[in-house]
């Protein structure tokens, strides 16, 4: 199957000098998660929500003045200064094996679709798990569909508890390059702390601190994994069928699913390792 079949074709755009508020303002009228940089007719940058979240903790320039003046604000302003680049780009005409590939390699979740300088569409790691969950015949062999998760999942989990400071979640997932952390306490799941949670705290908190700094305060954070983290949680079993963990991520807008036996965690499966089914078997 080729991209261009499964790729959204209505895209938004932005420009290098566009402001974090127009940029917040189509992500939220729209739903997106990621949005192309244009420059002279060619993609030059790719900026997501987690980008934003990070940089100025989804608030707009009204929520990060520091003073009475309209142009002194706290963070950075343009896409330009937050933008990731170079991107990587696909033809419509490459299949979904090359762009699940292309996801893992570069720990990117959208990839913008051209010929020559024109954008065609977008395709997003969403958009690869819906095809993979919903195409019919499947792309892929139906017996990989039905291996148990233990197969593909993560054995060595990362956890963190709930009064653990922020940072340290922050640490972690830098470090072992995870996007996904449980929240334990003696040994008990009781909540999931992701990078989008974490990005959003840590870019207010950066935020809080200019701004204090501004009024000749100091800004101390106390923040703790137990203020972010998300108490609802969506868990597998490690005989589950892949395809069945799959649609349920897909269903709760999940990226990650930690596996348990009873009450015990054993295991975590992502978005990112069900996309290697696509990369080693499509073709």
């Amino acid at each position: 199957m080729k991209l261009g079949n499964i790729a959204t074709r209505f895209v938004i755009c932005l420009k290098p000098r566009d402001s974090f508020d127009r940029a917040i303002t189509l992500m939220e009228e729209h739903g997106f998660h990621h949005l192309p940089v244009i420059q002279d007719g060619r993609v030059v940058g790719m900026i997501s929500d987690r980008d934003l979240l990070l940089a100025v903790g989804w608030q707009l320039e009204a929520q990060r003045r520091l003073s009475g003046s309209r142009r002194d604000f706290a963070g950075p302003r343009n896409v330009s200064e937050v933008m990731s680049k170079p991107v990587v780009c696909l033809s419509p005409n490459d299949d979904l094996h090359t762009a699940a590939r292309a996801m893992i390699d570069h720990s990117i979740s959208a990839i913008p679709l051209t010929t020559g300088d024109s954008l065609l569409g977008i395709v997003t790691k969403i958009g690869l798990l819906k095809a993979l969950c919903e195409t019919d015949p499947p792309i892929v062999r139906v017996d990989r569909l039905a291996e148990p998760v233990a197969g593909h999942m993560r054995h060595h989990v990362h956890t963190v508890g709930p009064q653990d400071p922020l940072h340290n979640a922050s640490r972690i997932m830098h470090e072992k390059h995870i996007r996904h952390l449980p929240v334990t306490t003696e040994g008990l799941l009781i909540g999931m702390v992701s990078d989008r949670d974490v990005r959003q705290a840590c870019g207010r908190e950066i935020i809080e601190d200019e701004l204090a700094e501004a009024h000749g305060r100091l800004y101390a954070s106390s923040a703790r994994v137990l203020d972010v983290m998300s108490h609802r949680i969506e868990t597998t079993t490690a005989t589950t069928a892949l395809k069945e963990a799959a649609n349920k991520m897909l269903d709760a807008q999940i990226g990650a699913l930690p596996v348990v036996s009873g009450e015990r965690l054993v295991g975590i499966i992502t978005h990112t390792d069900v996309l290697r089914i696509i990369s080693e078997s499509a073709a």
